[in-house]
């Protein structure tokens, strides 16, 4: 049974792949969306019937090449649907009881769609940001509003009409003023002050309403994600936005929701590690080439984040172990 169950992820994870692979590329192109355009060559534009659509064994059965043209298809199309039925089944392995699902618990159910769906949204723009060097809005503003509809929720289930009400309003304007950083349209000096201004009206509300901030859902979520917000602001005001961009911020804060305060230091930690590891292996690689000053050394830091994330989930019980042993 459990068997039936990983060649069902197979499945689905290529087939999500590939409908992800379209969605990528639309996205860059702004061509139709998805669900009313039929996929098409990117070369010769000519209509793709179903028998090209098969994830990795169309790509097979024409040899990597176009059907029509006989251009050739990249390798990254069967490489990422494979990559996905990999990290479909990791997820299966590490954070479901196969067992509830067989006994259709609707809890583990909707544990393992939750997953699914962080899952897709992750692999989607690991892959665009390691094409584009940079990130789409869409999806990460969509995940965003979701979670701070839910936060809200929780806000006024277990506080007073007044505190929620002003605590969602304070969390809302300083979410704003973050995502004008973001876009890049002031000066940084105003950015500064921004953030400065926002650290301030966080301490003013805790000192007026005499309230401990991290014991109210929302704003619990909001200090700890200036924080992070914070500390990536800093990196890109030292590197003059190149080490990561305003994308890498938007990322940072949808990561610090999924996995709040007790796995963001080893997030963090081993993101870097692993970033570090494979800049020095580039730099040898481009120095040992002669060729490191007639590129444009830019290595995409989202892939990075979303590899630190899903050890950490995968292994939170380990992490947490050796924190409270070490730290």
């Amino acid at each position: 049974m459990e068997n039936f169950f990983y060649l069902t992820l197979f499945i689905f994870g290529t087939l999500f792949w590939s409908f992800a692979s379209v969605l990528i590329y639309r996205l860059k192109s702004g061509e139709k969306w998805i669900l009313n355009w039929r996929s098409h060559c990117p070369k010769c534009n000519n209509t793709l019937q179903a028998m090209e659509l098969i994830p990795i064994f169309s790509w097979l059965k024409n040899l990597w090449k176009c059907h029509y043209c006989k251009e050739k298809i990249s390798n990254i199309y069967p490489l990422l649907e494979l990559s996905t039925w990999i990290l479909f089944s990791l997820i299966w392995y590490f954070l479901i009881d196969y067992n509830l699902i067989y006994s259709l618990n609707i809890f583990e159910i909707t544990k393992l769609l939750f997953w699914l769906s962080i899952w897709f949204i992750t692999i989607l723009y690991t892959f665009y940001d390691l094409l584009f060097l940079k990130i789409h809005d869409w999806i990460m503003l969509s995940w965003i509003i979701l979670w701070f509809i839910y936060l809200s929720a929780e806000t006024y289930f277990n506080n007073s009409l007044l505190i929620s009400t002003t605590s969602i309003i304070l969390s809302l304007t300083i979410i704003w003023w973050l995502y004008i950083i973001m876009l890049k349209e002031l000066k940084e000096i105003w950015d500064i002050l921004i953030i400065l201004w926002s650290i301030i009206i966080l301490y003013v509300y805790k000192i007026y309403f005499w309230i401990n901030l991290t014991d109210i859902s929302i704003l619990n979520w909001l200090i700890w994600g200036l924080s992070i917000f914070i500390f990536f602001f800093l990196q890109i005001i030292l590197s003059k936005w190149a080490w990561m961009g305003g994308w890498d911020l938007r990322i940072a804060i949808m990561i610090w929701l999924l996995l709040w305060t007790s796995l963001i230091f080893p997030w963090l930690m081993i993101t870097y590690m692993i970033w570090s590891i494979i800049w020095i292996i580039f730099v040898i690689y481009w120095k040992f080439k002669k060729k490191w000053t007639t590129i444009n050394a830019q290595i995409p830091f989202w892939p990075f984040l979303a590899l630190g994330f899903f050890i950490n989930i995968f292994y939170a019980p380990e992490i947490l172990n050796i924190m409270s042993i070490y730290f």
